[in-house]
């Protein structure tokens, strides 16, 4: 059937745009803006209104670049969230729950170069104070958004482990690895809490554990969800001689 039918070139492109979040990130805030790592949130209000001073120049172009490639998280959770679809039976609940987190999502992706674009504008005329409460901000934006992104690793593992299809549309252990993944950034949530040590918003588990777990999920459900829209594509392939058959009949 036509609605049947899916663009695996298209669903291709979106999830290989994951991907491409994770290197504009890289590129952007750890080589121009040098914010991979934060800032020590135990640094006084002037030497974090000196870094923003020092380096507005390279925030305002890591930010252009963050812009534009964060905006691909709604392209790549939709690349997934077509096979959800695919797997689910009668009205598509998960499916559309995911695309409303998915939607939430984005904004907090794009809420964070804003912020530090309007930071790095004129850090000069701003009080030392208030520029330390805003990067604090947009560090808890960055860390604390955890759970929606949880409630979307959850979804998805959910539509894999009910996957009623012949065929399982993604193997049931990505399933697990998406409920792994959700309960593994959970330990972002206790920035709030400290200044410095392994739980603040720079340190080796609230920042660099939850990064790479983060975003190393981001690239493996990539490679995944393209190995799928292969998978598909030739399932596709496969039913043109069959249809063109009953055609002739």
């Amino acid at each position: 059937m036509q609605d049947e039918y899916m663009n695996t070139r298209v669903v291709s492109l979106m999830a290989w745009s994951g991907i491409v979040l994770v290197i504009s990130l890289i590129v952007a805030q750890g080589w121009l803006m040098g914010f991979i790592p934060p800032p020590s949130p135990a640094l006084s209000a002037d030497e974090i209104a000196q870094i923003y001073i020092d380096r507005k120049m390279a925030i305002r172009l890591g930010t252009l670049i963050e812009c534009v490639g964060f905006t691909f998280y709604l392209t790549w959770s939709m690349s997934i969230i077509f096979f959800m679809k695919k797997m689910e039976r009668g009205m598509p609940v998960l499916s559309y729950t995911a695309i409303a987190n998915a939607g939430g999502g984005y904004v907090f992706f794009l809420l964070m170069p804003i912020t530090w674009a309007a930071l790095a504008f004129r850090p000069e005329s701003l009080d030392p104070a208030f520029l330390q409460l805003a990067n604090d901000y947009v560090w808890f934006v960055f860390i604390l958004s955890w759970p929606p992104f949880a409630i979307f690793m959850v979804l998805i593992a959910v539509a894999i482990l009910g996957d009623k299809n012949p065929v399982p549309i993604f193997p049931r252990w990505v399933g697990f690895l998406n409920l792994w993944t959700a309960l593994l950034i959970v330990p972002a949530g206790l920035v709030e809490f400290f200044y410095t040590g392994p739980f603040a918003y720079d340190g080796a588990i609230s920042f660099w554990f939850v990064w790479f777990v983060f975003f190393g999920w981001i690239i493996t459900m990539s490679v995944i969800t393209l190995k799928a829209a292969s998978t598909e594509k030739k399932r596709q392939l496969a039913q043109v001689p069959v249809a063109q058959m009953h055609r002739a009949i």
